[in-house]
């Protein structure tokens, strides 16, 4: 579903989820906790706040609480991600009024906090492990990891308090947001005007106008014309239907502009990039096809092992290298050892 108000929920650890999925698409969503990321493997774009990044493996990146965002792959069956989400509410009880925290980094955590994102990264495989795992009294290395992720965060990357004054509106903006999104998901395949929504939610164009702005970080024609374009793109990849059809069943009026799209987004016109997509298919399974997959508690434990192990024999020397290397000594009592 596109532009929803993610509302996450957590099975084993109040407040805290972990979980390891591959992803080729991911539409622009929010919800009200932080998210730290990590590639695994392949290419990711994240876009948020109105920038745009590519992420490759070993990549970290952050996620403010209600802040939009959306992910697409850059590889042809996704990208795999080790992601944690936090509530705010775990991050209160470690520090009164982190939950207000903001940090102003960019995408890549890599790239804001250098000398340190080899030891979070660490920090975050560890804290998937021990997730995973479910041993005895786990929530408590849980939330020693969590404590020890935002040391990092706080003491490496610029951060301010939001006024809680600001929580309140920030929030009523969400929730606005999330209503105009749901509205454009039901009517995007038809003819839709700003003035509609703006009329439908009671508001003035001009605000409205902004709040796309500041909430998406683009415009409502942008976000409008992604979104179709992302299902127009679908339905060639995975339907027989002509190009013609497609374009006018996803909202748009005139194929030529579709096929622009294709070139300016893709590379390509719209049939040759079906025969790439068709080729491809003939060399995958089909369960392959979905935007994402979540992965189980065991499969995700096998495959952060091997991950661990691999970064260990091949990357250069650091000086966090012996707790990436003590990490991965350690996998052999969570890893399950059967082949995938």
């Amino acid at each position: 579903m596109s532009g929803e108000y993610e509302v996450i929920s957590y099975e084993q650890l109040s407040d805290l989820n972990v979980f390891l999925v591959r992803m080729q698409e991911r539409a622009t969503h929010l919800h009200p906790d932080m998210e730290l990321g990590l590639v695994l493997d392949g290419g990711i774009v994240l876009e948020r706040g109105g920038a745009r990044r590519t992420l490759r493996r070993g990549d970290l990146y952050l996620v403010n609480p209600l802040e939009a965002h959306c992910f697409t792959s850059t590889e042809e069956w996704g990208g795999v991600l080790l992601i944690a989400q936090i509530s705010a509410r775990l991050v209160e009880r470690i520090f009164i009024g982190a939950k207000n925290i903001r940090y102003d980094c960019g995408i890549s955590l890599r790239a804001a906090m250098p000398r340190r994102s080899e030891e979070l990264s660490a920090l975050l495989m560890q804290l998937g492990m021990v997730f995973f795992a479910r041993r005895e009294s786990y929530e408590f290395r849980c939330l020693s990891c969590v404590g020890q992720i935002y040391y990092l965060l706080n003491t490496n990357l610029p951060w301010s308090f939001l006024d809680t004054s600001e929580e309140v509106p920030r929030r009523e903006r969400a929730d606005r947001m999330l209503a105009v999104l749901d509205y454009i998901e039901k009517n995007y395949t038809r003819k839709l005007l700003l003035g509609e929504i703006a009329r439908r939610e009671h508001l003035s164009l001009t605000y409205l106008s902004h709040l796309f702005k500041d909430v998406l970080g683009m415009s409502f024609q942008d976000y409008l014309r992604k979104k179709r374009f992302t299902h127009a793109r679908r339905l060639v990849a995975e339907t027989q239907r002509s190009i013609l059809d497609i374009s006018l069943c996803c909202g748009f009026s005139d194929v030529r502009y579709l096929t622009k799209l294709f070139h300016e987004e893709l590379g390509c016109t719209p049939t040759t990039y079906r025969k790439k997509k068709r080729v491809s298919c003939n060399r995958k399974p089909a369960s392959a096809v979905c935007s994402e997959k979540f992965f189980s508690a065991a499969d995700s434990l096998r495959l952060l092992g091997a991950y661990c192990a691999t970064r260990v024999q091949t990357r250069r020397p650091a000086p966090c290298v012996h707790f990436t290397a003590a990490l991965a000594r350690g996998a052999e009592q969570y890893v399950v050892h059967d082949a995938l």
